[in-house]
């Protein structure tokens, strides 16, 4: 096979991957996304709880992205203060490396199996929910496919003679390598699926662990970096929820890139293979992560509000729609026709 062919595949392979990461997250939404609101909405219990809130749904949702925008609209509203919406978002990062350690098990044979539940819980389900189940598990199912695609995909690379130039290039260059994983994320919006795509080419043995440890941090970055730019023409409050989460968490993965460059760190601890040591690395930097900075969140929120300025006009918050008649308060005869009117616009 030939390079343009490798690389055919592996993008259709990688398009996959994005595809049906996004079919779960859809899928759950569609599902449970009252539920999922109410969960982050309801902010009492401090910003230990406002983490694990964070973490569950970014687990449930495989996706720290899409817990980053909800709280930044929560917060536009005045719903979240930037600190909560802060630490909510440290604890999406935890959740969705926990994802990662589960869809990196080698599961593709139980993909038909999951194909078939799905397609007949969407096929023939009577409800809502029970449709967007079947929509989630063929999501899960076409994730372990793509991921064997990728796998496939991959194989002739080893066999490349310009394979090892280039490793030995990003090796030697950790910083290179930090960039290429924070743009690579940064472009497909997804740090689950860069992470995974990372495991499985450090599974093929076409990275080594440093090399493939190097690009997870750099994902790490590159996922902090995409709430900024979905935030950018949103409230102040949501812009300072993502510029203080990507202080914390860019500066974090910055500095565990300078250690494990400097310091003499063995890897085989944490795993008896690469593409393990990735995936434990990833897990455990951002559980330090948010045990480190969540004492933090509050310095952040007041160093955000500092620099990141409210505009000199207020901002409009979104109000909520009433669907009553303004016109007949006051006059109780009239309530029963406008109830009617209200039933008949929902």
């Amino acid at each position: 096979m030939n390079f343009y062919m490798v690389l055919l595949h592996l993008s259709g392979a990688v398009i996959l991957l994005l595809w049906a990461v996004r079919m779960v997250r859809t899928g759950v939404e569609r599902s449970y996304e009252p539920a999922l609101r109410r969960a982050l909405k309801d902010n009492k219990g401090g910003w230990l709880r406002a983490a694990a809130v964070g973490l569950v749904v970014a687990a449930v949702l495989q996706s720290s992205t899409a817990v980053g925008v909800l709280a930044a609209g929560f917060a536009g509203s005045g719903v979240l203060s930037v600190a909560t919406g802060i630490a909510m978002l440290l604890g999406a990062d935890v959740g969705s490396a926990a994802v990662v350690q589960i869809l990196a098990i080698n599961l593709t044979w139980i993909a038909p199996a999951l194909l078939i539940a799905g397609g007949a819980l969407f096929f023939k389900g009577l409800s809502r929910t029970t449709k967007q189940m079947g929509r989630v598990l063929i999501g899960i199912a076409l994730i372990f496919i793509a991921l064997g695609m990728i796998g496939e995909a991959t194989a002739p690379l080893r066999d490349s003679p310009v394979l090892p130039a280039v490793v030995n290039y990003l090796r030697g260059d950790f910083v290179t390598a930090f960039l290429i994983g924070a743009a690579f994320t940064w472009l497909v919006h997804s740090s689950v699926a860069s992470v995974l795509l990372i495991v499985t080419l450090a599974a093929q043995g076409l990275i080594p662990a440093e090399l493939g440890v190097s690009l997870m941090l750099g994902a790490n970055l590159g996922g902090a970096l995409i709430p900024v730019g979905l935030t950018r023409t949103s409230f102040v409050a949501a812009k300072r929820i993502a510029i203080g989460h990507l202080a914390l968490r860019g500066s974090g993965a910055l500095v565990a890139a300078l250690i494990l460059r400097f310091v003499p760190f063995p890897l085989e601890l944490f795993g008896g293979s690469a593409a393990r040591q990735v995936i434990n690395l990833h897990l455990l930097f951002n559980g330090l992560n948010l045990l480190i900075c969540l004492p933090l969140v509050g310095q952040i929120e007041a160093l955000a509000a500092r620099y990141i300025a409210a505009p000199a006009v207020p901002e409009e918050r979104p109000n909520p729609v009433s669907a009553l008649d303004q016109s007949v308060i006051g006059m109780p005869g009239l309530a029963p026709r406008s109830m009617r009117t209200a039933g008949d616009c929902s």
